[in-house]
């Protein structure tokens, strides 16, 4: 399972992939806990719910850290990273996520490697969405760690997380901040017996054992990312002709999810939607987007273009001249 992880990230030798019981957040908060010192400073680049939570665990474990805010609706600027590089040498790492959920934005992770190299920074990543899809560039000399889990893009259910780690983060002994999220411990128990420290669900490695092996079966990344390409292009045109447009520019954009927005400037119950959809049996959730009159769909897992056909024919069906505050009143299917 491990050399499977490493084979689809494209790590060279220098890398482990260490497994832990939980989902994404638990990769993240042992990224955080298990590879900062106390005397490490961790710049967090946020741009949404993701980076967002990394500054949550960093208070909770009171690890060093400071926070650059940017725009939800675009990507990391880059030249204010280097600013706040240049003006406080006390920093030592920086932390973003690959990408971020809230609107649907891909951030510049090889831009922001190259800025920890020239800063002598560590970079560490949440690529939780988009592991297995996005590439992300291992041979960057300041990328240090990556948190992924086995859900998103290689279609497994949730209940495993993971960091990626190269093996030189992992040569210091530091003192640990947890016990079940500590990362070098696991990597030291694997390595030496050949088993984790916490019993891990049998049930949840079978079912990503499988999901890699279709993943490779399949073609790999490039295979995906074409395949998601296709649903994303498929599902856009046919909002486009509902009157909905994204509400982000096309370079911040990844074919994961998206965020939508009304051209009218209509305005809808976002959870009498969902329970509209529920009644016609189609169980893919809409969320809101942050805008008004906005709405995020995404196209991860295992989709066919019939169920994108299955949720436009519900849009369709529905008079969108008459605002959806009032769906509680339509008949069920």
């Amino acid at each position: 399972m491990r050399k499977s992880l490493l084979k689809i990230a494209g790590c060279n030798r220098h890398w482990s992939a260490i497994p832990l019981q939980g989902s994404d957040a638990f990769a993240v908060e042992a990224m955080l806990c298990s590879l900062l010192t106390a005397t490490d400073h961790l710049l967090i680049v946020e741009n949404g719910n993701y980076s967002g939570r990394m500054a949550e665990i960093c208070h909770i474990h009171h690890i060093r850290h400071s926070i650059m805010h940017f725009d939800p609706t675009r990507g990391i600027e880059l030249n204010q990273v280097a600013l706040a590089l240049e003006n406080d040498r006390s920093i030592t790492h920086i932390a973003a996520a690959h990408f971020e959920k809230l609107y649907g934005v891909k951030n510049d992770i090889d831009g922001l490697a190259q800025l920890a190299e020239m800063h002598g920074c560590r970079l560490m990543v949440d690529a939780i969405t988009t592991f297995g899809l996005l590439p992300l560039n291992y041979a960057a000399p300041a990328l240090a760690a990556v948190a992924l889990s086995s859900s998103n893009c290689l279609h497994a259910p949730p209940g495993i997380a993971f960091v990626l780690v190269c093996k030189s983060e992992l040569a210091e002994r530091t003192p640990p901040r947890t016990f079940s999220l500590d990362l070098k411990a696991q990597n030291r128990a694997l390595e030496q017996h050949g088993h984790w420290r916490i019993s891990p669900s049998l049930s949840m490695m079978q079912a990503l054992h499988q999901a890699m092996e279709h993943y490779l079966q399949q073609g790999g990344r490039e295979a995906r990312y074409q395949l998601y390409c296709q649903r994303m292009i498929y599902l856009l045109k046919g909002m486009a002709a509902l009157g909905f447009r994204p509400c982000i520019e096309p370079q911040y954009c990844a074919p994961l999810l998206v965020t939508l927005a009304a051209q009218d400037d209509q305005h809808f119950d976002i959870d009498k939607l969902n329970e509209y959809l529920r009644q016609r049996q189609l169980v893919m959730r809409v969320t809101p987007g942050e805008a008004a009159g906005s709405l995020r769909i995404g196209v991860i897992g295992e989709l066919s273009l019939s169920d994108i056909d299955s949720l436009l024919n519900v849009f369709r069906d529905l008079d969108w001249a008459e605002r959806i505050d009032n769906l509680s009143e339509l008949p069920s299917g």
